[in-house]
């Protein structure tokens, strides 16, 4: 779940310092997002080295930008966009030096990631968790980010450079297909209360 770092309100005040130079409030951005970047960019490159440099990458060209980026709306959303658009030129560059094959983000949930509440519910976690990696990739970034980073539609439109109405279609068939793969289990009833009030 996304760390608590303050409102989109304060990001935009110390994009806003950050526009005139001020290195301090850059300092306290790279602070609050760089746990959700980090989160996120390793799950697409699955590997903390590659992680860790993603978004150090991306925060090093954001600042030498920022006077041709200028005022931001949504600057999360952009960090994540920059960050993923980092991790897809990464991804691609180790493809052409055949180290790794995957073209593009292939997200994978852990047990760890699934939040219920009960230490000794760690088989349901697990199950879900493996329920979820049935999903298309496309399908469960859109559910990395719009559960695990609590974005909106049209931020996660903005970030996978698609259109709105293809990521509410591929939320809607996320939960489609783990209702077809779970059937009428109980744990897909656990799963649609933890999913629910995000999609």
């Amino acid at each position: 779940m996304p760390d608590t770092y303050g409102q989109e309100g304060d990001l935009g005040e110390l994009w806003s310092d950050v526009l005139k130079g001020d290195e301090n409030a850059y300092a306290l951005m790279h602070r609050q997002l760089h746990p959700v970047l980090y989160r996120y960019a390793f799950a697409m490159l699955g590997s903390e080295d590659l992680a860790q440099d993603a978004v150090q990458e991306a925060f090093i060209r954001i600042w030498f930008k920022k006077e041709h980026i200028g005022p931001l709306r949504h600057v999360r959303a952009f960090f994540f966009t920059a960050l993923r658009r980092g991790a897809l030129n990464q991804l691609r560059g180790l493809r052409s030096l055949q180290i790794l094959p995957a073209a593009e983000p292939d997200i994978a949930f852990s047990a760890e990631d699934i939040v219920i509440g009960r230490e000794e519910q760690d088989h349901l976690r697990a199950r879900i968790s493996d329920y979820l990696n049935q999903l298309p990739k496309r399908q469960r970034e859109v559910i990395w980010l719009r559960f695990y980073e609590e974005l909106t539609y049209p931020e996660i439109a903005d970030i996978m450079k698609i259109n709105y109405q293809s990521v509410l279609n591929l939320a809607h068939k996320a939960i489609a297909q783990l209702r077809e793969l779970m059937g009428s289990s109980p744990l897909w009833w656990l799963l649609l209360s933890i999913l629910g009030e995000f999609l």
